[in-house]
């Protein structure tokens, strides 16, 4: 029988035509790299650019679509439409000549946003101050926020609002971002609106003119105290979600 050598190992032939076989078989299992997704630029209509993966025509897979210099989504795309997780991000200037910047980061379904993402909007006046800052966290449909947390920054006094919702409960305070628990607690917050189902709770932090709107601001606040533990959470994301939206 003939034997090669190699490096001091003798090996038989059929050894050799058995190790060729089976060293064979395993590459013939490993995709191919050219068998990866291709991408293409395609010209939808007008500036409506695409560049990424196609089936029959349509983005399907992985890409990126630009209607403009400033407005753009990439991300999955099914038969034409953004769905899947992805990033969307447009910039446009209002009729004030305010700068908008909205970015969406998260979930799609047919080409809205659905399902659980972050969006922020940054508005920047003529002069370069920004006037207000947003952001918005939790559950979207139909490209609104369905369930979470919306928090807003804004040149106002008082300086931010805070919004949280789930289902028919659904909390809303005016106030800054420091100390958000101690003043609920102390019924000192600038104003509080609070509605779960049936319940409707609101008050601000001024004395009423009258002596029985002032026994039901009492009576809302000395409720309100009472349900501090189950609202302390969603002051504690209110104050963390407001360190994202500085005014600078």
């Amino acid at each position: 029988m003939q034997k090669f050598s190699q490096k001091g190992v003798a090996l038989s032939l059929p050894v050799m035509i058995s190790v060729s076989l089976i060293a064979g078989a395993l590459f013939a299992s490993v995709p191919a790299a050219s068998a990866s997704a291709i991408k293409e630029t395609v010209q939808l209509s007008g500036q409506t650019t695409y560049y990424g993966e196609l089936e029959n025509g349509q983005p399907n897979g992985r890409g990126t679509i630009k209607w403009s210099e400033n407005k753009q989504y990439s991300g999955d795309f099914v038969n034409g439409k953004r769905s899947g997780t992805g990033k969307y991000i447009n910039q446009y200037t209002d009729a004030d000549g305010q700068i908008h910047k909205v970015v969406y980061n998260g979930t799609w379904s047919n080409d809205n946003m659905s399902g659980k993402g972050t969006q922020t909007e940054k508005v920047t006046q003529m002069d370069g101050t920004i006037r207000s800052n947003e952001i918005q966290v939790g559950a979207f449909q139909k490209n609104g926020l369905q369930n979470g947390y919306k928090v807003i920054h804004a040149v106002a006094d008082p300086d931010y609002s805070f919004t949280y919702k789930n289902g028919n409960e659904v909390l809303n305070i005016l106030h800054s971002n420091q100390n958000l628990v101690q003043r609920w607690q102390n019924g000192e917050l600038f104003s509080v609106s609070y509605q779960n189902g049936s319940i409707q709770k609101e008050y601000s932090m001024f004395p009423e003119d009258t002596a029985a709107k002032e026994r039901q601001r009492q009576a809302a606040i000395k409720y309100l105290k009472g349900i501090t533990a189950k609202i302390t959470p969603h002051l504690q994301q209110f104050e963390k979600l407001s360190k994202q939206v500085p005014l600078k």
